[in-house]
């Protein structure tokens, strides 16, 4: 049996991960100013959470910081390419980590002669409908062979 081409997909900005990001860093402002402590305390902590998501929603969901994953190229073979904004393209194996969902898929990658492994999520309306299917069916397809 011939092993399916390799799949080359283009990762677009995503509304979902913009809301995810910002219920979830509200709701955790939210409970840190609610806490017990010194208010500078709570404000800086507060503060600190509003720039971690102002920088979660410019890498996942905008994708316009240069170390934003915007193309993604996988083979049959657990082979993959991540291309960076910048340019730069890291080639690796996914990991059995990786998780394909209906409305997540996770990709774990470690780069070749690195120690950490990179994630990278993917949601419904970051790629279409065809492209989100044919990457589900080939990490499937990994999966099992």
């Amino acid at each position: 049996m011939k092993d399916p081409d390799t799949l080359r997909v283009e990762l677009r900005s995503s509304r979902l991960a913009a809301a995810i990001i910002f219920v979830t860093h509200v709701a955790t402002a939210g409970l840190l100013a609610l806490a017990p402590g010194h208010p500078v305390l709570r404000a800086v902590a507060v503060a600190a959470i509003g720039a971690h998501a102002l920088g979660a929603v410019r890498t996942w969901a905008l994708q316009s910081v240069p170390r934003a994953v915007v193309s993604v190229e996988l083979s049959a073979d657990g082979q993959i390419a991540l291309v960076e904004r910048c340019g730069r393209r890291y080639e690796g194996r996914i990991r059995p980590e990786s998780y394909v969902g209906a409305q997540l898929t996770t990709l774990v990658v470690r780069r070749n002669g690195a120690h950490v492994s990179r994630a990278i999520a993917i949601l419904p309306d970051m790629l279409s409908t065809e492209e989100l299917r044919r990457l589900r069916v080939l990490l499937r397809y990994r999966a099992m062979s």
